[in-house]
């Protein structure tokens, strides 16, 4: 790194403090976001057994679990208060389990490999 010093003294000392407040910072927005998927996982491999076994509505047992990410999701950026309020047992377990994967695309979108699509695509379009 060209015309980078390492700065000792106090200024060194301060550049430290604010380069590890900012990891820790990142550490706390990830584990903010791992939270929520893993519910969501988990949640929605309950709930596609539920829909395999031929139950139609979601049972009241599954509240807390409901609740849960209810709580994780909230004031979390981009879900909004009306697709979290639909997180309810009492209802089709068809449309929860959509309800859930519409969350799971907001908080972790799909991401494809670098290099995956090519640059043009007008090949496939003749």
């Amino acid at each position: 790194m060209r015309g980078r010093k390492d700065v000792s003294g106090p200024l060194g000392s301060a550049n430290r403090e604010i380069r590890e407040a900012e990891r820790r910072d990142q550490q706390r927005r990830l584990a903010r976001m791992a939270e929520p998927r893993r519910l969501t996982d988990r949640l929605l491999g309950q709930l596609e057994e539920l829909n395999l076994d031929g139950v139609g509505t979601v049972p009241d047992g599954y509240e807390p679990a409901l609740a849960a990410l209810r709580d994780q999701l909230e004031g979390l950026g981009g879900v909004r208060p009306r697709l979290i309020e639909r997180l309810q047992s009492g209802m089709r377990t068809a449309d929860l389990i959509e309800t859930v994967f519409i969350i799971q695309e907001i908080i972790s979108p799909p991401r494809l490999p670098l290099g995956s699509l090519p640059l043009d695509d007008d090949a496939d379009l003749v």
